[in-house]
């Protein structure tokens, strides 16, 4: 057999299973994080990706306004890029 074609066929190997292994489930995760994004709503307790709590008192187009001392009355603006979840309320 050539051993071009050896190394090609495990070339090609290596790829599908970088494929399968590394870009399909990247890509999951981006269209979750994208859906996540596109969910986010006034009244919506989050995480931003720097570890602040917050509730969203507004949104507008790519930011929003959170809600971060309720006492004080607070508030502290972010891209909605910088969401990183929704914080879902207990059940009861």
């Amino acid at each position: 057999m050539n051993p071009f074609l050896v190394i090609l066929a495990y070339a090609l190997a290596l790829f599908a299973i970088l494929y399968f292994v590394v870009i399909v489930p990247g890509n999951k995760k981006n269209k979750q994080v994208k859906e996540m994004h596109a969910s986010v709503k006034a009244g919506d307790k989050v995480t931003t990706i720097g570890g602040l709590i917050g509730k969203v008192v507004e949104r507008d187009g790519d930011t929003v306004r959170l809600l971060v001392d309720e006492a004080n009355g607070t508030t502290a603006t972010f891209v909605i890029y910088a969401i990183q979840q929704i914080i879902k309320p207990a059940e009861e």
